[in-house]
């Protein structure tokens, strides 16, 4: 009798090691009802200027180009076309930190041009007013002299100098003065050809 039991015992354990273990099944979460099916995004639509917007195409005249800053905020980067809203202050920057202040532009389409320092021109403005400054110097200095000792040819000959030198001196500082940054405001024509859209303007 105690031999059949130790017997019966082995079998249900030999039975109980064989089974396999269950797998845990990952619990469903429950489906709500009232949960609505995800929706597909629309796509975004364009943000519209403000009324009394300027359209303005911002360039330079050279390859270096200028920031364009609104309310002395970065706007973006020459050549660009963006909305101006109304009373917001327009600033032109440039890398070494030139400022030209363009201020507020008028209500329609404007290009808005930028023109870097030419260094050559403005060299030879310089050089141009130094010498004609003193050459005009010269002129007067031998005009007073041939007045004062009622020497003709003295007197000539520094009306002469002194013209001839009075006009380079003139052409020189124009010369400097349209080397020097400045900013232009040209009014835009927008135009459409087959399925593009611009600004044209002098460029």
């Amino acid at each position: 009798m105690r031999t059949l039991v130790v017997a019966l015992v082995a079998g249900f354990g030999a039975t109980a090691y064989a089974q396999p273990a269950a797998q845990m099944q990952p619990e469903q979460p429950p489906f709500d009802q009232n949960m609505a099916p995800p929706q597909p995004q629309q796509p975004q639509q364009p943000m519209q200027p403000e009324p009394g917007s300027t359209a303005a195409t911002f360039t330079s005249t050279s390859s270096e180009p200028w920031d364009v800053l609104l309310d002395r905020q970065p706007a973006c980067q020459t050549p660009c076309s963006i909305y101006v809203p109304p009373m917001r202050y327009v600033t032109l920057r440039s890398r070494d930190r030139v400022i030209l202040d363009v201020g507020t532009l008028p209500q329609g389409s404007v290009v808005v041009r930028g023109s870097h320092l030419r260094n050559g021109a403005y060299a030879g403005g310089i050089v141009g007013t130094s010498f004609s400054g003193m050459g005009l110097v010269t002129g007067i200095t031998l005009t007073a002299v041939g007045w004062g000792t009622g020497r003709d040819g003295m007197r000539m000959a520094g009306l002469i100098t002194g013209g001839v030198s009075a006009v380079g001196l003139y052409l020189s500082i124009k010369l400097m003065q349209s080397a020097v940054p400045k900013v232009e405001v040209l009014p835009g024509r927008p135009y459409v050809a087959g399925n593009q859209v611009g600004l044209a303007g002098t460029f």
